[in-house]
């Protein structure tokens, strides 16, 4: 069980590294968000705007010929440089547009690969791809058995079979992949039962449903065939073979790639797609051309978007309500605010092995006086529900998650927006005092309260979180200052606890979680490792561990309501995290100058705001249409 923990959390914590300042559209170490301390309030709608004459009929010209603007869909905020590998088991493919398998998110690009599964966050649902039904768990969970569509096709006019998914895995497996390390614990063997049956017969001692439900949303099927022509020509040599940049390889998904440079990625829709079939989509998407052009920064991205250039754009725009009381035709998932849909929590993170800190009535103090609201409106422009909307627990508030949680039970450990009194009156009360006549309270007595704040420098909307947090340490006489180091540096004081509060994401929604997100959160499995790779507070409780491990195999809903709603109460009361806000995985952002029919909460679809690529949101490709 401890080296089956360590191995999640050593690939958890890689991807929150890449993920931890969400959404963004840039390079983890250069986020280049446009948050700033003073942001113009938002308006209560985001009216649909009549376009303006902003269509190019011509199109763009590329190394193909020129695109018709009529049959080409365009992006932004999805890739930044050129692309290394189209190959799914390259460690680093840099390549996000054409093939991206998060190591914790909920929505893996599908335009060219795909998966068995897309899970849809908007419902928690796993809707079928390449599976037909829903996975079939042993009532014992000792195996999973998933049934192929008998339909699906790889663009080699061969049918995707069960040995495809085997001979994936396998491989995964046997190079040594993020994925393979994923599951080794978990799966002993996969098994083609027949051509279009797999079973995943689990490793007993280790069950846990989550972690295997979501690599079938999230890992991609490759043709066996063509693996093992590329085993054959690397040998042993599997590094090569994950290096290897792949070309003129079967895919199964509805588009092809059909140029890639450092300028731009091309995919053209493949019209033999299988999905086309009654038993899938019954048609083919609407746009021909998909197409991702590189930008030079955020700030002609912005002006391409507006101008109509970009159709769907992923990137943090401050004040996105300027655009359409500007006269543009742009609209965000969501018309009122805060706009976009919550996908994790940037939250701090308080080293309770730190003197002061280990106390938990000084955390509550903090937590109690911070200007989230504040945070809110301005760090994040306003895209994030206040926590009286959207009230604290383990879950991201949506259906899919909040179900897990008895909010009615939880209403009394939360707490106002910057209740300065409240968290004055606890110290005092619990003799936490200034007895120097310096403005700064001790604990003990002595000892000054004085912490330093930690996040990566120049990721914009983190460091203003943290000055406001600050503030409020200054108003109840705790001193907090701000720490804005290189990431490198920032990565390492999380793991080796060589920190004070620091600030980082937990886990972004996927279909593990909220399991996923208790594990990372509260796991603490040696308080004294060099590195930890989770709940970076190194708060132990080993009956906690329990909980969390226990429920891990639960399937009855009303006990895990109850354990969910208990690991919130937890959460609400030690506070060895405390969430700033709640940060959109993605900045669905449309300009419906050309096309529309873009999914939008509660337009009946059903289709999560995910850029129409990635996971179930490639489904809002197939409601296009022309303006």
């Amino acid at each position: 069980m401890r080296k089956m923990l360590f191995l999640i959390a050593a690939i958890l914590t890689l991807a929150l590294i890449v993920t931890a300042c969400g959404g963004n559209d840039e390079p983890p170490a250069d986020t280049g968000t446009e948050a700033t301390a003073e942001a113009t309030p938002a308006p209560d709608t985001a009216p649909h705007t009549e376009p303006a004459d902003t269509a190019d009929d011509d199109g763009q010209v590329t190394p193909l010929g020129v695109l018709p603007r009529n049959e080409t869909l365009f992006f932004g905020g999805l890739a930044w440089g050129a692309p290394v590998s189209d190959n799914p088991f390259h460690a680093n493919p840099s390549n996000p547009f054409v093939q991206a398998q998060p190591g914790v998110g909920n929505a893996p690009f599908v335009a060219v690969h795909e998966t068995l599964f897309l899970f849809n966050p908007l419902d928690g649902a796993m809707n079928p791809l390449l599976a037909s039904g829903q996975p079939q768990w042993a009532a014992d969970l000792t195996s999973v058995t998933i049934n192929l569509n008998p339909d699906a096709m790889w663009n080699d006019g061969t049918p995707v079979t069960s040995r495809d998914v085997v001979v994936t895995m396998e491989t995964h497996r046997r190079v040594g992949t993020e994925t393979g390390l994923e599951l080794m614990p978990f799966v002993e063997s996969f098994e083609a039962v027949d051509t279009h049956t797999v079973v995943f017969h689990m490793n007993p001692d280790n069950i846990n449903p989550h972690i295997v439900n979501r690599a079938l949303t999230v890992r991609y099927v490759i043709q066996a065939d063509f693996i093992e022509s590329r085993l054959a020509v690397h040998g042993s040599n599997y590094t090569a073979f994950r290096e290897d940049a792949w070309e003129n390889f079967p895919s199964s998904g509805p588009y092809r790639v059909a140029y890639q440079s450092n300028l731009m990625t091309v995919l053209e829709r493949d019209d033999n797609y299988w999905g086309q079939a009654a038993s899938m989509w019954g048609r083919l998407p609407a746009p021909r051309f998909l197409v991702h052009n590189i930008y030079a920064d955020n700030d002609v991205k912005r002006a391409s978007f507006a101008a109509g250039q970009i159709d769907v754009n992923q990137q943090f725009m401050s004040n996105v309500w300027d655009l359409w009381e500007g006269g543009a035709p742009v609209s965000t998932f969501l018309h009122e605010p805060p706009f976009y849909m919550p996908g994790t929590m940037p939250t701090i993170w308080f080293n309770t092995q730190r003197e002061g800190l280990n106390n938990r009535y000084v955390r509550q103090a903090i937590a109690f006086a911070i200007d989230y609201e504040q945070i809110i409106a301005s760090a994040m422009s306003g895209y994030s529900p206040t926590f009286t909307n959207a009230p604290r627990s383990i879950a991201v508030p949506f259906t899919g998650e909040t179900a897990y949680i008895d909010q009615a039970r939880l209403a009394p450990y939360q707490w106002d927006n910057a209740d300065i009194a409240r968290a004055n009156a606890l110290l005092d009360y619990h003799g936490i005092v200034d007895t120097t006549g310096d403005g700064i309270r001790e604990y003990p007595p002595g000892n000054n309260l004085s912490f330093q704040l930690n996040a990566p420098a120049g990721w914009t909307d983190w460091n203003a979180s943290l000055e406001i947090v600050a503030a409020a340490g200054a108003a109840i006489g705790i001193e907090l200052t701000t720490n804005f180091t290189e990431m490198s540096v920032w990565i390492d004081n999380q793991q080796l606890g060589t920190f004070d509060i620091l600030m980082a994401s937990v886990a972004e929604t996927s279909v593990a979680t909220p399991w996923q997100r208790a594990f990372h959160m509260f796991h603490v499995e040696d308080p004294g490792a060099d590195r930890a790779f989770r709940a970076f507070h190194r708060m132990y409780d080993p009956e906690l561990n329990a909980m969390i491990e226990s429920v891990a195999s639960v399937t009855d809903m009303a006990e895990l309501i109850e354990i969910y709603t208990e690991l919130s109460r937890i959460m609400l009361t030690e506070m060895p995290v405390v969430y700033l806000m709640y940060r959109p995985a993605m900045f669905h952002t449309v300009n419906e100058s050309v096309w529309t029919g873009f999914p939008e909460f509660g337009d009946g679809t059903n289709v999560p705001p995910h850029a129409m690529v990635m996971g179930y949101g490639i489904a809002g490709l197939y409601n296009l249409r022309l303006r």
